[in-house]
């Protein structure tokens, strides 16, 4: 297969192939057409391979070739599952903090959270995001590639940040280790990451009932409410609240049976039993598609 992959513009279009999207297609609608559209276009069909060879194939290409943002979300989520007790931990994916979205949250003891900055992407956006951030998270890391640590250590010498790199090899270095955030924790930001359930348990929990109030200022009474908590007691109630948004299938997730190079988006979708049965399926059938277009 590997003389099929021929330029960075196909790269980039099989790239898109490791997406939540086109999992959710394949493992809750049985629908593996934009899989097998994306793999006939730009490297033809191949009925003697699995579509798990398939990829294996396309993400070791983009490995070597193209490191996109899922290859850095694919090895911080491998980090995460070799280090962490996934019955104890939760990786958002995506998590709206502020203004900004957050390419990565883990809530254990503390909110880590981790930016992506690859060596695709340009440096125009991190300082706005990074602000938000640390409104909310313990620690936060932008996590970049060798070409883009040096400038950003540089950069960001004298604050909390962390900053770590992905190199050659695909392995993980911690070149800055982050610093506490406390201080700059910012109550709004904080409260508007829970759902609505969320914060009326946290109401509950610390003023005994939900205010009666009509469903109109609901928001407005809880918000008031929660305030009244010191700052990092409060970040402390929402971190251990969203651990409650656990992993369905742990055990699943940590399986050899489960590629490697799929643990991001099996975590992202956050996958049932019946849905890692599927995906297996899917996995284990030779690939079809004779129809290119």
């Amino acid at each position: 297969m590997k003389s099929y992959v021929q330029n960075i513009q196909s790269l980039r279009i099989l790239s898109q192939v490791f997406s939540p999207p086109v999992f959710h297609k394949i493992v809750r609608e049985n629908d593996f057409l934009p899989f097998e559209k994306k793999v006939a276009k730009y490297i033809g069909s191949h009925n003697e391979y699995s579509n798990l060879d398939i990829i294996k194939f396309l993400y070791k290409s983009l490995q070597k070739n193209y490191r996109c943002e899922y290859i850095y979300k694919n090895n911080i989520t491998l980090d995460i599952i070799k280090n962490y007790r996934l019955n104890e931990t939760l990786t958002i994916n995506e998590l709206k903090v502020g203004a900004s979205k957050a390419d990565l949250v883990l809530l254990n003891g503390a909110v880590r959270l981790y930016e992506i900055k690859t060596e695709l992407d340009g440096l125009g956006k991190l300082s706005k995001q990074l602000c938000d951030y640390q409104k909310f998270a313990d620690k936060v890391y932008v996590v970049t590639d060798e070409k883009y640590a040096k400038k950003i250590i540089s950069e960001y010498a004298t604050t909390n940040l962390g900053v770590i790199s992905l190199d050659a090899k695909n392995k993980l270095n911690i070149l800055k280790e982050a610093e506490s955030n406390s201080l700059l924790f910012d109550f709004e930001t904080i409260f508007k990451i829970l759902r609505k359930q969320e914060y009326l348990d946290l109401v509950v929990s610390n003023f005994g009932s939900v205010p009666d109030v009509p469903n109109t200022k609901i928001f407005k009474e809880c918000y008031s409410l929660l305030s009244q908590l010191e700052i990092t007691d409060f970040q402390k109630q929402v971190l251990n609240k969203l651990k409650e948004r656990k992993l369905q299938q742990p055990s699943l997730l940590k399986s050899n049976n489960t590629p490697k190079e799929l643990k991001h988006i099996c975590n992202s979708l956050d996958l049932n039993h019946q849905e890692y049965q599927n995906l297996y399926n899917f996995l284990a059938t030779k690939n079809v598609c004779t129809n290119p277009i």
